[in-house]
């Protein structure tokens, strides 16, 4: 069986759709788990009028819910409940196309050494549901990468809710208390980049989910000082890298490891100052981002900050990349 958590909060635009899509299934051999996270919306009496539909069709429906506390603190209510032999989580404003259980589960049963197995899927909008000219991902040497912790450490591929089936032994050895970092967003890296740390992962090269891209999601900080909010949800996340490494990293290798959190954040951080075009902040970031390096930092480092800081160097560095006299 195939458990699959659900946490809700004010969906009433989404869930529907996102219910539907599991009752679509062609396999129901399914343990659902739906958390309502202190929905103040229409998303609970949505959720009734399912209800029988889900208990009558599946093999389990869970229901909780619980006052507003965060995604973290409803996906660990709902890990709790788990019974299935493997898991996914799915966001309640995504789609899991009717083969998403049936191929995952198959893959897991019948390479037993892979502790969890990804799938490919589209980006889709409101207005192009349909839409499946925009896959999540196309690079091959991706698919065929068995060892993708560093990847997500990175954040260089995708851990979209949606895109995996983890098996729970993983997962139970990890976490054998069935407790995450009650962050407020994250769970997906928390479930993931571990499992990834202890075991191998598989690629299911088809699309078998979409990925909603919300309009109310892309202008989330488009009030207030943008910039600002935008540093706090990037904390966030790395907070929660700086908890996995110092849960489940060997002692005398936490310090390394660390250390790449730093540089790779100083990265996001400069980053951020360009999108914004912030000088004074682009300027302390790239201090910062010299001492992390002992000197200059990697050449693509030193170019997303002569963009905004001196056009001309800028030109220089890219001619020098371009021709490979740097590295």
């Amino acid at each position: 069986m195939v458990s699959l958590i659900i946490p809700c909060y004010n969906s009433e635009k989404y869930i529907g759709r996102c219910l539907e899509s599991v009752l679509s299934q062609s396999e129901n051999d399914i343990e659902l788990i739906l958390v309502n996270d202190g929905s103040t919306d229409k998303s609970s009496n949505i959720i009734d009028q399912y209800r029988h539909q889900l208990e009558a069709s599946l093999t389990k429906f869970v229901y909780i819910e619980q006052d507003n506390q965060g995604v973290g603190a409803a996906c660990n209510n709902a890990f709790k409940k788990v019974t299935g032999e493997y898991l996914a989580l799915l966001d309640s404003d995504d789609i899991i196309l009717p083969d998403f259980i049936l191929e995952g589960r198959k893959w897991l049963d019948e390479h037993p050494s892979y502790g969890f197995v990804r799938t490919n899927g589209y980006y889709v909008t409101e207005d192009n549901l349909d839409g499946n000219d925009r896959l999540l991902e196309v690079n091959d040497y991706m698919k065929e990468k068995e060892d993708v912790f560093e990847e997500l450490f990175n954040g260089s591929t995708y851990l979209w809710p949606g895109t995996y089936m983890i098996r729970m032994s993983v997962l139970d050895d990890l976490y054998p208390d069935r407790e995450i970092y009650p962050s407020r967003s994250g769970q997906n890296l928390q479930f993931l980049m571990m499992a990834a740390y202890r075991s191998k992962a598989g690629f299911i090269d088809k699309p078998l989910m979409k990925y909603l891209i919300r309009k109310d999601s892309l202008s989330h900080f488009s009030s207030g000082n943008v910039m600002k909010k935008e540093i706090s949800a990037i904390e966030g996340y790395k907070d929660i890298r700086k908890h996995l490494i110092s849960k489940f990293m060997p002692h005398d290798k936490q310090n390394e490891w660390n250390s790449k959190i730093e540089k790779l954040y100083a990265g996001v951080y400069l980053k951020l100052a360009i999108k914004y075009k912030n000088k004074k902040f682009a300027k302390e970031c790239y201090k910062n981002i010299k001492a992390l390096y002992a000197g200059l930092p990697e050449l693509n480092l030193q170019i997303d900050y002569y963009k905004l800081v001196n056009p001309i160097r800028y030109y220089y560095l890219r001619i020098l990349r371009k021709f490979g006299f740097a590295k």
